[in-house]
């Protein structure tokens, strides 16, 4: 029941009809007249400072500040000023009240300190925390979208813009990630960016957690790095970069496949058990076991040191190289075996070293370098030490091959040396270590080195030569 002392309306301020009241419609007349302002209210402007002389009948308008002319000087800015029967009448909006601009073509609401644009209708959005479109954002994802298409188009410069539409994306530093991640079943599939340093790289995974890189541009230099390289490499070479765990780059990795080939092209690879390029990009690649990754590769025993296209280098008093490939493995039941690496540093020339030898057991496969004796000597299937001479340097590839069943040839750097007379007896099963020869130890730098069934000179000849293509084409020598 309304107050009986109430003469308008709470909030509107319609005025209310009183009991005996004359000319009751003068009241009932200005409150429709209200109504008709204030009802789906529309203003013709909110910025016009200057009273219209011939407005519309009805016309309202939002009074700015200093807003001058007869009426509205007096009115307050903010208040509404409507024209109705040859006049103007401020009417104070309530709180809440919604407006449509026209000449701005928004709606605006009246607050406690004055008339805001509404949220509904946004000029721009500031420091929202999250933003979902068709689903719901979280901490994880401040910003969500669930669609299925979405257009960018840049502002053409006829609506004030370039022309032209760039993305920005930017992270914080070199080994942060910034990539675009392709999934499926919400399960990783691709990976584009900067993944964890400054290259373009491209990643792809068969199921989220094993992930391969497949592409790299040197931010550098521009080149593209394949690590595998399916229709450009040889099925064993890209067997060798996929076992890395960082890709070679692009030159290496055609150097790699140009040494395949040429071992391939004289029938060496076949008969190589192992070799291990040790002068590699990173420490994984030079212990991998080319010719069968994941199978004898080296496993570094007291911490030969590495370095990155050198190789391992031993302490001359404990540290080495287990290839855990036994004599007896290599030869398979037969006689033939051969054994060679490559040293580019021995800082011990005065003394006898061990590059190649048994890690325990019987000494059926060894290498010698005695520089103060002049002598390059091997055991190889026989407790008998073979002597080839002096070799011409205590760097260099040393090579033994036993070539039957009385013989062992040495050579240096493809070259024979001599083919002494060396009764076979048969191999031991102990491993093969690189550095190592039972107690004794090297000091020297591995390049590389290889395990295989028996050579002649011609074959010698030939891995030598691929192999010394590979060091001088990759910078070792």
């Amino acid at each position: 029941m309304i107050p009986a002392e109430s003469q308008s309306s709470a909030r509107l301020d319609l005025p209310y009809l009183q009991a005996g009241q004359m000319q009751k419609h003068v009241t009932l007349n200005e409150a429709l007249t209200r109504l008709d302002a204030l009802v789906q209210c529309a203003v013709v402007s909110r910025t016009v400072s200057e009273q219209p002389e011939t407005p519309d009948a009805g016309a309202l308008h939002i009074l700015p500040e200093d807003a001058t002319g007869d009426a509205w000087a007096s009115m307050a800015a903010g208040a509404l000023a409507r024209f109705e029967a040859g006049g103007w009448t401020a009417m104070e909006p309530p709180p809440g009240l919604r407006v449509f601009v026209l000449d701005e073509q928004c709606l605006i609401v009246r607050g406690d300190e004055g008339w805001t644009d509404v949220v509904g209708t946004p000029v721009r959005l500031d420091d929202l925390e999250g933003l979902g479109v068709g689903t719901v954002s979280d901490a994880a994802n401040a910003f969500a979208a669930k669609l299925n298409s979405a257009l960018w188009t840049a502002r053409t410069e006829g609506e004030g813009g370039a022309g032209d539409l760039r993305f920005v994306l930017n992270k914080e530093s070199g080994a942060n990630v910034l990539s675009l991640l392709f999934q499926s079943g919400w399960s990783g599939r691709a990976e584009l960016g900067l993944v964890g340093d400054d290259d373009l790289v491209l990643k792809v995974s068969p199921d989220g957690d094993a992930w391969r890189e497949a592409l790299r541009v040197d931010r550098h230099s521009g080149r593209l790095g394949f690590p595998v390289m399916d229709a450009l490499l040889r099925p064993a070479t890209q067997n060798v970069l996929t076992a890395f765990e960082a890709s070679p780059g692009r030159t290496r990795a055609f150097l790699i496949d140009d040494l395949i080939a040429a071992l391939e092209a004289a029938g060496l690879w076949e008969r190589l058990s192992a070799l291990y390029l040790t002068a590699a990009h990173d420490e994984q690649a030079a212990r991998l076991n080319l010719k069968a990754p994941g199978v004898f590769d080296l496993a570094p025993v007291n911490d030969p040191a590495f370095a990155a296209a050198n190789g391992f280098t031993g302490d001359g008093a404990g540290a080495w190289l287990d290839t855990g490939l036994s004599a007896s493995a290599l030869a398979d039941g037969g006689t033939g075996v051969a054994a060679g690496i490559r040293l580019t540093d021995n800082p011990s020339p005065g003394t006898s070293q061990f590059p190649v030898g048994p890690t325990d057991g019987d000494e059926t496969l060894s290498m010698a370098i005695s520089p103060s004796t002049g002598n390059f000597s091997a055991r190889l299937g026989t407790t008998t030490l073979a002597m080839f001479g002096a070799a011409p340097a205590v760097t260099g590839h040393f090579c033994v091959s036993r070539t039957g069943a009385t013989h062992v040839a040495g050579y240096h750097d493809g070259v024979p040396l001599a083919s002494p007379a060396s009764p076979f007896t048969g191999y031991a099963g102990g491993s093969i270590g690189l550095l190592r020869r039972l107690g004794n130890y090297h000091s020297g730098t591995v390049a590389a080195a290889w395990l295989g069934k028996d050579m002649d000179a011609g074959q010698v000849a030939a891995l030598h030569a691929a192999l010394a293509s590979w060091l001088s084409e990759t910078g070792v020598v």
